[in-house]
């Protein structure tokens, strides 16, 4: 398992634009998870997830082709190299958006989010965050790696949640 802490000064705005800043992890080698990733529902199961793809409705590429490929991320999004049985894992210590596949063996999740305006997706707010002085807020994260062989090992992704979660 390999861990990465990522902190984040403050998303610049001085230009009057809204900006959403992801931490992107990249698989080389010819990975090919066949469009497909999982997220956890709640850090009790993973979903399995298909880039363009809603059974809940009819899909729109002009209009899903981002948003509608991002899902809640609890504690942890995989991705899986089909053909040859490998699986990168990413736990987080706090609850995220997420994606994966958007560009070919790619995981990302939104470390922040800063707008000056609603971006009227339902939430009816300014996403605009910032402390007594008007400066953005830094953000803090935490994750955690593991690639392995499926036919090899097996993922350490509940021990690692269950220290996280309970570390004594």
């Amino acid at each position: 398992m390999i861990e990465f802490e990522v902190e984040l000064s403050e998303v610049p705005v001085f230009d009057n634009v809204g900006k959403d800043v992801t931490v992107n992890w990249k698989m080389f080698d010819g990975w090919d998870s066949n469009q497909t990733f999982w997220t956890d529902s709640n850090g009790l199961e993973m979903q399995e997830r298909r880039i363009n793809y809603n059974p809940r409705f009819e899909w729109n590429k002009d209009k899903n082709n981002i948003t509608g490929n991002y899902y809640p991320v609890d504690s942890a999004i995989a991705i899986r190299d089909v053909g040859r049985k490998r699986q990168a894992t990413i736990l987080n210590t706090r609850p995220q958006g997420g994606s994966a596949e958007l560009t070919k063996g790619n995981i990302e999740l939104v470390q922040n989010r800063r707008l000056l305006q609603d971006d009227n997706k339902g939430v009816t707010e300014i996403l605009n965050e910032t402390d007594s002085k008007g400066i953005g807020l830094k953000t803090t994260a935490r994750y955690y790696l593991q690639i392995f062989d499926q036919l090899k090992g097996q993922s350490k992704q509940r021990q690692q949640q269950i220290m996280l979660e309970a570390p004594l």
